[in-house]
């Protein structure tokens, strides 16, 4: 037993001469375009013991809140940056991924995020929506023959636009002058929002 562990110091010992002699060989990817061009290793690693919020807010700042975006004003805290901000992603890599567990469930989601209902469903958007992931659990949504739409969906302010409505009308030769922009199922598919499937006509159909 003690022979193997002779073997271990001396393997060890060895890689660390390596690392030492080669610094190379201890870099674990190229930085992202942020910090390639400003950074070194010693500006955010301690030799032994990695990073720290202590090295990253050497450079990163963010005391006054009053110079903050809204959606970013929790960094006041100066904390946890390594939660939710790492490196050596390559050049165009993407350096941040919010870590949603470290904030209060106090904090209202629309100090961030953009409310897409309008206020249709209230304030409370983790009734429905998770914290890890956008989707809502175990929902389907209805059938496209059902035409209520508006129900959850309203029109964005492009659609509420009269020149949205004549080039419709150039475009498919019918007036739409009877048509509410609420009837999002005469161009919108159920499968994806931005797939628009055209094939029938603007008017009403003959079913309802």
């Amino acid at each position: 037993m003690k022979f193997v562990y002779g073997i271990g110091i001396v393997v060890a010992l060895v890689l660390c001469v390596f690392l030492f002699l080669n610094e190379e060989a201890a870099r674990p990817g190229p930085l992202s375009i942020f910090h390639e061009e400003i950074a070194q290793c010693k500006d955010c690693h301690v030799p032994w013991h990695g990073v720290s919020d202590q090295m990253c807010l050497q450079c990163h700042e963010f005391a006054d809140h009053s110079v903050l975006r809204p959606e970013i004003r929790f960094h006041e805290a100066e904390k946890h940056c390594l939660k939710c901000h790492t490196e050596h992603r390559g050049v165009q890599g993407n350096i941040s991924k919010t870590d949603h567990t470290l904030f209060s469930g106090k904090l209202p989601c629309t100090r961030c995020h953009t409310d897409i209902h309008r206020g249709l469903f209230g304030g409370k958007c983790r009734e429905c929506h998770g914290i890890k992931t956008w989707d809502v659990p175990g929902f389907k949504h209805p059938p496209q023959d059902k035409m209520n739409c508006n129900r959850c969906h309203k029109p964005p302010y492009s659609h509420l636009d009269k020149a949205f409505w004549e080039k419709i009308e150039m475009t498919h030769g019918e007036s739409v002058q009877d048509i509410p922009p609420e009837d999002c199922w005469r161009c919108h598919t159920t499968r994806y929002w931005r797939h628009l499937m055209m094939s029938h006509p603007i008017g009403y159909p003959k079913n309802r």
